[in-house]
């Protein structure tokens, strides 16, 4: 299912926490569009076009990529938005295996960056 834009992407600095009281969540994917197009997004956007060449350089593309919705409150501080998505694919694939398990809603989770692009990995705390 094609998860409804805006997209309030968790993305953290190395070190940062956020804080959520999380309501409910929903699994689906969405369609980002790369300033900086690397070969994989590329590869992914002519995968999913069946196409057989590659665009001109520059030619804008966008790619559908798998996303957990995050439904809640942020704690740690004030924020407008009442949704983050996540498209880490460990962090994704953690917080399914929980809530998949029967984590009980609300939860309180403190999601913590460690590490740069592209090793970073986000650690889950259950409070």
């Amino acid at each position: 299912m094609l998860l409804p834009e805006p997209f309030e992407f968790v993305d953290l600095a190395d070190g940062q926490s956020m804080s959520l009281l999380v309501d409910s969540w929903m699994d689906g994917s969405g369609k980002i569009h790369p300033v900086h197009p690397t070969p994989r997004h590329v590869r992914i956007h002519m995968d999913q076009r069946q196409l057989i060449a590659p665009p001109l350089p520059g030619t804008p593309i966008d790619v559908e990529v798998p996303m957990l919705r995050l439904a809640g409150t942020r704690l740690d501080e004030t924020s407008p938005a009442h949704y983050w998505d996540v498209s880490s694919k460990t962090l994704r694939a953690d917080l399914l295996a929980r809530f998949s398990s029967g984590l009980t809603l609300p939860a309180h989770l403190r999601l913590t960056a460690n590490g740069h692009r592209p090793k970073k990995r986000y650690s889950v705390e259950v409070l």
